[in-house]
């Protein structure tokens, strides 16, 4: 099977890579779901996103699922979904009481929380050298952003709660990645992601009436499950095997950049110098730290999850 063979051990570029296709997919997203929201309430886009995105898993994997899910795997994997899911909407909610530019900003604090969250979680040391590239990203999210933003208000708080669950999402997935088969975490991930989103819906939109739903929200939600949650969630899944979460999360910074050029030709979205200066602030920070990982992976580890695979 596909998953079988990723197991061998591969270069960190090659998982990078798979982090920046995810990135990629969910930029695109960012720019037509403004369009496809027009047609379908976003909550409900998204429990339609992850009922598909499970209905998949199980109907491609489902043998390899039942046959490796571990009853020691359920609780982790439902931590780690439930932080997923808290990410989610805790970003869709601060979007309700700030503007974008201040959830964005609030949101990619991700990268700066999750180095801090792998000391205590999985027992790693701080390296110091880590904190350049963080810092360097968040200062080009800053600059992207406009370089400016209000007072720090609800909809702050909600998005600084939506990157503190992405830290942790990705600091748990790196920890338990290491015992759980990815392909098991994938369906778990995306079924109880599916329930937080169901009950978020009926409590936040109601019952929708699906046969208004127009051909733009049926086409985004088949892109945001086979796109954005079934491959995104392998491509992640497997990468944070291999990769730090420090490493994954700072390239989850790439999204606002790919979002940007989405927006350039679907709604014809212009970026200005200032913008312009925190993309390249973004790529530098991402190379840099691109370059501490092929270092770390050339230093042999006996703690080295790959090694033990």
């Amino acid at each position: 099977m596909v998953m079988d063979r990723l197991k061998p051990a591969r270069s960190p570029v090659f998982y990078g890579v798979l982090l920046v296709l995810e990135c990629l997919m969910w930029g695109i997203s960012n720019a037509v779901s403004k369009q496809g929201f027009a047609s379908i309430p976003p909550m409900w886009c998204l429990t339609l996103r992850y009922a598909l995105s499970t209905v998949l898993f199980l109907a491609l994997f489902g043998r390899r699922f039942f046959s490796r899910v571990r009853k020691r795997d359920l609780m982790p994997c439902v931590l780690v979904s439930l932080c997923t899911a808290a990410a989610f909407m805790f970003g869709f909610l601060s979007l309700v009481y700030t503007t974008a530019t201040n959830a964005g900003f609030f949101m990619a604090l991700a990268v700066v929380i999750a180095p801090f969250l792998s000391v205590p979680l999985l027992k790693e040391k701080l390296d110091l050298r880590q904190i350049l590239p963080v810092f360097i990203v968040v200062a080009g999210m800053y600059f992207i952003c406009g370089g400016s933003f209000s007072s720090f208000g609800r909809g702050e708080l909600l998005a600084l709660l939506s990157s503190l669950s992405t830290s942790f999402m990705l600091t748990l997935s790196g920890k338990f990645l290491k015992d759980v088969d990815a392909i098991v975490l994938c369906t778990i991930q995306c079924a109880v992601c599916f329930l937080c989103c169901l009950a978020a819906a009926f409590l936040l939109e109601g019952m929708p009436v699906f046969s208004a739903i127009g051909p733009a929200g049926w086409w985004l939600v088949l892109y945001l499950a086979l796109g954005c949650t079934f491959l995104a969630y392998l491509f992640q899944n497997i990468a944070l095997m291999h990769v730090s979460p420090a490493f994954g999360a700072l390239t989850w910074c790439t999204e606002p950049l790919f979002t940007a050029v989405a927006a350039y030709f679907i709604l014809n979205e212009r970026m200005d110098f200032t913008a312009c200066c925190g993309a390249g602030l973004i790529l530098a920070g991402i190379v840099f730290a691109s370059v501490l990982e092929l270092k770390k992976a050339k230093q042999p580890s006996s703690s080295d999850p790959v090694q033990q695979r």
